[in-house]
């Protein structure tokens, strides 16, 4: 309560002073009104062209403006005076009928008809009719088909014939491309066995040199074991031996081992010998020399074995046959 009697108080007090100084203001405002009006008035021109106030640029400018105005005026009056024009109708005109476009029609029309009264009388084209005519199973095409037709079969008269006079001419043909073929074949394998045994005699150079087997043939002597062995032994030793007690005599296409038996022998080998530096057959390789003290051979090399060809003994390389030494007729059947 005692806060709204305060606030009331207050109030009184307060709204008359805002009054007085509201009053004040307005009044302060109004000759500033009045003194801008006055400075707008000073501006503005009078009737007769003068400026209140005005700045003498202005003046000048407006003196220059009146002087241009006043010779556009006079060049008006000196220039002569101009026709009036026509007062012509805007509507567009109705279509003419005639013209002078239709005068060139006709002119052009008259110029036809004198050059075609130049020119000879020509026959009137017949009437012919315009539409497409059906198609017709005979007429011209249908027999210059049927020329061609015949003249391609007077042209080929037998084209089986023909077909087969070329298929012999093939056949013909073949056999000597084949003999050819063959024929170079032949020369290439030719080639190629030559350059083998050329590498083979440079293979069989270089391995005859090898360490081990000029040592074997430094502590063995195939000439001194002939010697030898040929005291020691009879001639018909081998017939009561046991490792010949399979032996029945010569078969054509085999050949006897001791202590084996007899095996077969392919064809082109049968009857062979084979020499130092050349390369046994592997089918001769199995069938390996058991005791070779008893023969009085040398021992073999690392890698190497005595082996029985038929009546002969053979010193091979076990890996690819290569023949290091040979005995041929070791003993005589």
């Amino acid at each position: 309560m005692k806060r709204f009697i305060v606030a009331t108080a207050i109030a009184s007090l307060v709204v008359p002073i805002m009054a007085s100084a509201g009053e004040a203001f307005a009044q302060d405002r109004r000759p500033d009104r009045n003194s801008e009006m006055t400075r707008e008035q000073t501006r503005r021109p009078d009737s007769s062209g003068s400026t209140r106030g005005a700045t003498p640029q202005r003046q000048e400018r407006q003196e220059a403006r009146q002087e241009r105005r006043s010779d556009r005026q006079e060049r008006r009056a000196d220039r002569p005076a101009r026709p009036d024009r026509p007062q012509t109708d805007r509507t567009p005109p109705p279509p003419q009928t005639g013209g002078p476009r239709t005068d060139r029609r006709e002119d052009r029309q008259e110029r036809r008809e004198d050059r075609r009264g130049d020119r000879p009388n020509r026959p009137d084209r017949p009437q012919t009719d315009r539409r497409p005519t059906p198609p017709q199973t005979g007429g011209p095409r249908t027999d210059r088909r049927e020329d061609r037709r015949d003249w391609d079969r007077d042209r080929r008269p037998n084209p089986d014939a023909r077909r087969d006079d070329r298929r012999n001419d093939r056949s013909d043909r073949r056999p000597d491309r084949r003999d050819d073929r063959w024929d170079r074949r032949d020369d290439r394998r030719g080639d190629r066995w030559d350059r083998r045994d050329d590498r083979r005699d440079d293979r069989r150079e270089a391995r005859r040199d090898r360490r081990e087997y000029r040592e074997f043939r430094q502590r063995w002597n195939r000439d001194h074991w002939r010697r030898d062995w040929q005291r020691r032994q009879q001639a018909n030793w081998w017939r009561h031996h046991s490792w010949f007690r399979g032996y029945s005599g010569l078969r054509v296409g085999f050949y006897y081992a001791p202590s084996y038996g007899y095996y077969q022998v392919p064809r082109q080998h049968w009857g062979r010998r084979w020499s130092e530096g050349d390369y046994l057959p592997s089918v001769f390789w199995r069938y390996q020399v058991n005791d070779y003290r008893f023969y009085g051979l040398g021992y073999p090399p690392v890698g190497t074995r005595w082996v029985h060809v038929d009546n002969h003994i053979y010193l091979i390389d076990q890996h690819d046959g290569y023949i290091i030494e040979v005995i041929f007729d070791a003993w005589n059947w």
